[in-house]
């Protein structure tokens, strides 16, 4: 009896809590007759003869997750903004939960985690530090448990405070690597990455379409799933321009733009003819196939591993492609497709081009967030001192004006 009796002793905080926190509605009677038992006696009892929670349970984490919060989410009703989210968000949300919050909260309640702040601030602190994007796990945390106060399976948001507490090493970490090595590739670096992908084109190491693929998305500074997205239709060889109106996503499924905006984009000469060249080359292997080409037809597709010929590219098609040219020529340095859009935006930027209308061309919804892209100093130049110096002559003349009036009255 003894070691039971140190069992509830440990237990019974908890027990105090959790009726204070659980809905028990069946068992208000049950929960009277409780409140006027010392409690531990009465845990006791329940040790030998369990009998006023024998149908009481304690709702794991994983089954809110999956019964409770996933459909209010999936339907637009949890967090901040109220909006459905799309397909590829959805996704997103289920790996986050799959890979990190599952296996550390799973198997816990909604009521433990609810009491046991430092718990969570330890499993979400440990996570912060090999995790970047720990933001978006916090925020997913904080939204299950409003969510559970809400619909009454707590009787408030014990970890509000707790979990934004939590700060994001591993993002800053990164941040600061960022600064030291740069966002964006030199011009020097960028043109070492244009003669190396030239060389194993014309060595038959990179193809016609991935070294175009390549070209396009830099000269456009589009995101990578634009240039997935773009068909034949988008192409105007009268005007010599492209139409960025869609991206194709994660899932496969063509979708609006980021911005959800249409930018049209004026070719570089040097791709005009590649373009063209490409378009018939395809059409070829395509016939070759059995297959016909059209307007609707993807520029860029790839045969998957089940043999499916024509396929759009999937999310990290051009990932891959710039990591063999890397691992070709070791001496270039590392690249993405997000930061091909940073050199873009850069060098343009260091040829004289505006904010704005590097901003245009990104289709950022503000220019704040094209600052951000834009890796280099603003430059000042002689027409903003200028101005400076115009209105230091000014206020001189004027001041010379009137002290020429009060000589002449004397």
């Amino acid at each position: 009896m003894s070691s039971e009796r140190e069992v509830s002793k440990m237990f019974i905080r908890y027990v105090q809590d959790g009726l204070k926190n659980e809905r028990i509605d069946r068992y208000r009677a049950s929960h009277r007759q409780i409140k006027a038992t010392p409690l531990e006696d009465w845990l006791l009892e329940e040790i030998m003869e369990p009998y006023h929670l024998q149908d009481f349970t304690l709702t794991p984490f994983k089954d809110f997750y999956r019964e409770v919060w996933w459909p209010l989410y999936a339907a637009g009703a949890t967090g901040r903004i109220r909006i459905i989210p799309s397909e590829e968000t959805q996704a997103n949300t289920r790996n986050i939960f799959r890979l990190h919050l599952l296996p550390m909260f799973g198997e816990y309640s909604m009521t433990y985690l609810n009491l046991n702040k430092q718990f969570v601030m330890q499993e979400l602190a440990i996570l912060s530090e090999k995790y970047a994007n720990i933001r978006t796990v916090k925020s997913y945390v904080s939204q299950m448990f409003d969510t559970a106060e809400m619909v009454d399976f707590i009787d408030v948001n014990r970890l509000e405070k707790a979990i934004a507490s939590i700060g994001s090493p591993k993002k800053e970490r990164l941040a600061t690597r960022r600064k030291m090595t740069g966002e964006s590739l030199s011009a020097d670096e960028m043109v070492a990455w244009l003669d190396a992908a030239n060389a194993d084109h014309d060595n038959g190491k990179l193809s016609d379409q991935d070294y175009l693929l390549l070209l396009l998305t830099l000269h456009l500074g589009d995101r990578k799933g634009e240039s997935y997205g773009l068909q034949w239709k988008h192409v105007d060889f009268n005007t010599g321009y492209v139409l960025i109106v869609q991206a194709l996503k994660k899932s496969g499924k063509v979708g609006p733009t980021k911005a959800k905006k249409e930018t049209s984009h004026a070719l570089p000469p040097v791709l005009i003819p590649m373009l063209k060249e490409w378009r018939e080359k395809q059409a070829i292997e395509l016939a070759a196939a059995n297959l016909e080409s059209g307007p609707n037809q993807f520029l860029f597709t790839y045969t998957n591993f089940k043999g499916g010929i024509n396929q759009p590219l999937h999310a990290d098609y051009l990932n891959y492609r710039l990591n063999s040219i890397y691992k070709r020529h070791p001496d270039l340095i590392r690249v993405t497709p997000h930061k091909l859009r940073h050199t873009f935006s850069t060098l343009a930027r260091q040829g004289g081009a505006s904010l704005q209308l590097i901003s245009e061309a990104l289709s950022h919804s503000s220019i704040k967030t094209t600052r951000v892209y834009v890796n280099t100093p603003d430059i000042v130049g002689l027409d903003v001192h200028d101005k400076f110096a115009e209105q230091i002559a000014q206020a001189r003349k004027n001041s010379l004006t009137q002290e020429m009036k009060l000589n002449e009255t004397h």
